[in-house]
Parts: C-alpha cells; structure tokens; sequence
C-alpha cells in the first residue's frame, strides 16, 4: 500500500538513463504473479476464497494420479471438500517430491530458494485457461455478475474488479464481441454449456440459462487471463 508500489510502472528515457535499474524507486515495480497469487485471485474475484485464518492443510483439486505416479503408487491424493477447496493458496498441503499441480512457477523443494520465480512456462496458460480451479472460479464469477443490468455494465464491472480500472471502449468493444460470439457458439452446442458451467464443486447458480451462463463463464475466464490481471 505504499506511495512507491501503488505508482505508475510507466517509464520515461530520461528516468532510465539515471535509475535504470529502478534503484530510485523512481515507478511502480511490474511482474507477473506467481502461482499461488493468481489462484487465490481468482477465488477472491469470484467470491469463492474462505479468508479463514489458520488451520490443517487442505488438498484442492488435483488431476488424479499425480500422487500415485511419483510414489509407485504407495501415496493416495485424497481432494478436500467444501471449503478445503477454496482455502488460501497458502494452506494447499505439498509433498517434498511433487508440488501441487496448480503451483506452476515453485522452485524444488530439495533445496533452499530465496528468491521467488518469474513464471515463464507454457503451464501457466495450460492451468489458467483449464484447470478447474480457474475454470469453476469463472463461471461461478460469471453469476454473480448477473446481480448488474445490461452487458455494459456486466463487462465493465468485471472488467475493473480484475484490473482496478475502468476499460477502454475499444476493449470494452471487444469484450462485447467475445460474448456475442460466446452466445452463438453455445446456443449451437448446448451440451458444452452444460459441461462447462457444472465444472467444480461449487454449487450452480439457479435462475441463469446453461447457454448465457457459458458464455458469461468464457467472458470472464479471458479477463482472468489479460494480462493486467495476471501481472501486478
């Protein structure tokens, strides 16, 4: 919440030709987030994260056999239910031998690291565009976005929560042209709405066609995924 961190991650020549390497604090520091951050942003923007503090391990969704591949199959991964699901990214129980497979960007755990990594493997869009984490975190997001009149207002309302700013309008525009596409698609196949709005756990939201919901959910999976939100 500092002056320094909240300020602009714009430059100017001038200002890198004195401080090039931002010793001065002269803008605001930019980088993507790791893992563990854009998880528990997607719970929070979707309403979904339990900011209960303290507490055992929990073991969210995991793809099934990871546990079993890496012990020969003597280690059995057990998903948590309910609120285990949606705990701090914090909380996620971890094997030495195996990360959590939504943890994309951790350093091995054979060995001391201090210094976090910079994400930069094809697995980050691989899990934020997939993994059920994001995926339930987008359609259950999408309902709440129900409660606001009107696309305009829908798309910019997530928009902002996502970024902290209002958007353009030629994104604005864009977003506008992704649901009415989203609309067409899944009005043609509506057994994909129906598979794409049961992913999770999360109970679904009543009242809300299988058909607009999807392509809601396909909205705010991409604003999931701009790169302001994924980038601090």
């Amino acid at each position: 919440t500092s002056r320094a961190y909240r300020q602009s991650g714009s430059t100017t020549p001038t200002l890198l030709a004195v401080d090039p390497d931002n010793s001065l604090l002269a803008h605001g520091p930019r980088g993507r987030m790791d893992s563990r951050m854009l998880r528990d942003q997607a719970l929070a923007l979707s309403g979904l994260l339990v900011e209960k503090q303290g507490g055992a391990p929990v073991m969210p969704y995991q793809p099934p056999g990871v546990w079993e591949d890496m012990s020969f199959g003597k280690n059995k991964y057990v998903q948590g239910q309910g609120d285990e699901l949606y705990r701090r990214s914090l909380y996620t129980f971890w094997r030495r031998s195996v990360a959590p497979t939504s943890f994309f960007d951790v350093p091995a755990r054979q060995v001391c690291a201090v210094k976090p990594m910079r994400t930069n493997t094809p697995l980050h869009a691989l899990t934020t565009l997939n993994d059920v984490t994001y995926v339930e975190a987008a359609r259950v997001w999408a309902a709440r976005l129900a409660a606001f009149p009107g696309d305009t207002t829908k798309l910019s309302q997530a928009f902002r929560a996502a970024t902290a700013r209002e958007p353009e309008p030629r994104e604005l525009a864009s977003l506008q042209n992704l649901l009415n596409q989203a609309r067409e698609h899944f009005s043609a196949h509506p057994i994909d709405a129906e598979k794409l709005v049961a992913a999770g756990e999360a109970p679904r939201a009543s009242g809300m066609a299988p058909v607009e919901h999807a392509a809601w959910t396909t909205v705010t999976l991409l604003i999931l995924n701009l790169d302001e939100a994924l980038t601090k």
